[in-house]
């Protein structure tokens, strides 16, 4: 396969970014972007918009992209709680799927849809930060053995509030339960958990997890953490404390920071996100930075993607990997629930 007809099923979040880096590869055909035609007029709007930003067709019959074998591959770009759905029924139409983060809401369906994609076939590829070249370079030195055995992590995400308005599309994908399926934990706590997976290569045995709306009005009102800690027991005692959220004042000039510090048995290693970074002075008095550290793991993963499918192999991130990260979000939020620790299930 030289080349990937790639259709959008929604274009509720996420999308602009996924159409711009896509339709800028020379192997990539962009087909359409879709809606379900009983959406609520908002998500139509949505996804009709995204379409004519990217300069291609808008179509109210999602199903019929992978149906009528109009395409290789299904993004699905809609709210999270619709994730599981769309990827289903793509899979089951023959195609491959790429699903915005998280894979799922609930782990049963995360589980579900890894079923599917190994019933059908199919790859199901699902957006991560683990092609961060700042992340890549620290499990490198965790192969070259420089730090030794990992012994603990400490992570930090943060979002600024001040960007809220901004880097997501309308505040509700994250703050209404019945679009987001949660709070911050739901958006953020997959990154983590990748980076703890991919830096250690170790599973996760039980979540112990606090949270609530400190901050943000949007979040207080809706109910829903806008702020987290959480420890994680990994497989042979190793362990991780990861503190993420949105809050009013984030460092950095991008919507998202995020650092590690990894320690080893022999040494320890700190990823920054943010490092290293190009600051650029506009002759009109304005400054930038770039580039943005999700972007670049953004743009990276795309390129991989598309790379694997084209070659007729697999990403090195599917369902798979991301179910395991739904698991630590599910283990999480029972951690709340209980208030005591929770098994990774």
């Amino acid at each position: 396969m030289s080349s990937l007809r790639i259709g959008f099923a929604s274009g509720v979040r996420h999308a602009a970014d996924y159409l711009r880096i896509l339709g800028d590869d020379p192997r990539v055909e962009l087909v359409a972007v879709t809606e379900e035609p009983d959406a609520p007029e908002c998500m139509r709007a949505a996804s009709r918009a995204a379409a004519e930003t990217a300069g291609v067709p808008y179509r109210e019959a999602p199903d019929a992209l992978a149906e009528a074998g109009a395409v290789d591959v299904v993004v699905v770009c809609a709210e999270p709680t619709r994730h599981a759905r769309l990827a289903l029924a793509a899979l089951g139409a023959g195609a491959h799927v790429l699903v915005d983060k998280p894979l799922a809401t609930t782990l049963a369906d995360a589980d579900a849809l890894v079923a599917a994609a190994e019933r059908a076939g199919r790859v199901c590829a699902v957006v991560n930060r683990t092609h961060a070249p700042a992340l890549r370079r620290a499990r490198a030195w965790v192969d070259a053995g420089h730090i030794g055995l990992p012994r603990h992590l400490d992570l930090e995400f943060f979002a600024s509030g001040a960007h809220f308005g901004t880097s997501v599309e309308r505040p509700e994908l994250v703050v209404d339960r019945e679009l987001s399926g949660g709070g911050e934990l739901m958006n953020f706590l997959g990154y983590l958990a990748d980076a703890v997976h991919h830096l250690t290569g170790l599973a996760t045995r039980e979540v112990h997890a606090f949270a609530a709306p400190l901050f943000l009005p949007t979040h207080v009102e809706a109910g829903v953490e806008d702020a987290a800690v959480v420890t994680l027991a990994l497989e042979r005692g190793v362990t991780a404390t990861i503190t993420l959220g949105r809050i009013p004042y984030a460092p950095g000039g991008t919507p998202t920071t995020s650092s590690i510090r990894l320690l080893g048995s022999h040494g320890h290693a700190v990823v920054d996100d943010e490092q290293p970074a190009v600051t650029r002075f506009g002759a009109d008095g304005t400054t930038t930075s770039a580039p943005d550290a999700g972007q670049v793991a953004l743009e990276a993963y795309l390129r991989h993607v598309v790379d694997a499918l084209v070659a007729g192999g697999v990403p090195d991130y599917t369902a798979v990997d991301a179910r395991a990260a739904v698991a630590v979000i599910d283990a999480a939020y029972r951690s709340l629930e209980t208030g005591d620790v929770a098994d990774v299930r």
